[in-house]
């Protein structure tokens, strides 16, 4: 039996609006996978380009082509989820989180994003100009239930040695689609499989963010550019690093919280495979940033 297509939401209101679509109505309701792709190829983005990229990478992708994409674009979150209350499940959610041409609605980004949470089971890329300053909100307790469900992203970011934002997003898409096939960082084309620790491309992230861009990178040339179980069993276990874990208290601790050696005869020392393959690799990314870690 052949698998439905993912449906992936694109909510942003900075889209360029033609005077053809625009007395179509187009942009009232949900905007098709075409008419994305019409305004991405003939239209002005101007700051916006990153965004037009990833649609056209999208719409052009094989996947997409072989119809196991469905690409929809909404003006605000609102049209979202009356598409969302009228039966349209999306897999992906891409969350523009500031409103330029409506200012008024940024008081109600943060609702709308929990609603979307709770109507739906989708992945969503929290995608804004400000990422650094809503760690915290999304830190918060509000955010917990979902924290296996998002990742937050700055708009139109482009680091060296590592993935930019929306390659990000354009590669836990196609792997979404396909669960399998080659992802490119920084223009290298690796190999990727699903594998226990890693669902899809786009969690290349946390491995990026443990152990750096450029360690992974690195070790990724060593053993081919192929990323499966055992390849990431031994990027985390070359890696040397470890934290300490209390079992009765069910506390993981990063190393450089320690300042009292006699407190750590309670903890045993784990390495980040250990932590990986008891827990998660959130958790171990979550215990490195905040030091400890109930679990």
């Amino acid at each position: 039996m052949e698998s439905k297509p993912i449906n992936v939401f694109l909510l942003d209101d900075e889209f360029p609006k033609p005077d053809d679509l625009r007395q179509k109505g187009v942009f009232n309701t949900a905007i098709s996978t075409e008419d994305l792709y019409h305004i991405a190829v003939n239209c002005t983005w101007d700051d916006l380009y990153f965004l037009q990229q990833l649609i056209k990478d999208i719409v052009t992708s094989d996947p997409c082509k072989e119809g196991h994409i469905n690409l929809i674009g909404y003006s605000s979150p609102t049209q979202a989820l009356l598409d969302v209350a009228k039966g349209l499940t999306p897999n992906v959610i891409i969350y523009d989180w500031e409103y330029l041409n409506a200012p008024a609605y940024n008081t109600n980004a943060k609702d709308w994003l929990l609603e979307l949470f709770q109507r739906t089971e989708a992945f969503i890329f929290i995608y804004s100009k400000k990422s650094n300053e809503l760690t915290r909100l999304f830190n918060g307790n509000e955010f917990v239930p979902y924290s296996d469900r998002f990742q937050l992203f700055l708009k139109g970011n482009k680091r060296q040695a590592s993935f930019s934002s929306e390659e990000f997003i354009f590669q836990h898409i196609i792997s979404a689609a396909s669960k399998t096939g080659k992802i490119n960082i920084n223009g290298v084309s690796i190999d990727f499989r699903s594998n226990p620790y890693l669902s899809s491309a786009s969690d290349i992230l946390y491995l990026q963010r443990i152990l750096g861009s450029q360690y992974v990178l690195d070790h990724l040339k060593e053993i081919g550019f192929f990323i499966d179980t055992a390849s990431v069993e031994k990027l985390l276990n070359d890696s040397g690093g470890y934290v300490y874990h209390n079992v009765e208290k069910r506390i993981l601790i990063s190393p450089d919280e320690v300042d009292d050696e006699e407190k750590l005869q309670a903890y045993e020392k784990i390495t980040y495979l250990e932590v990986v393959k008891r827990f998660s690799l959130p958790q171990l990314e979550d215990t490195l940033e905040r030091g400890v870690l109930f679990i």
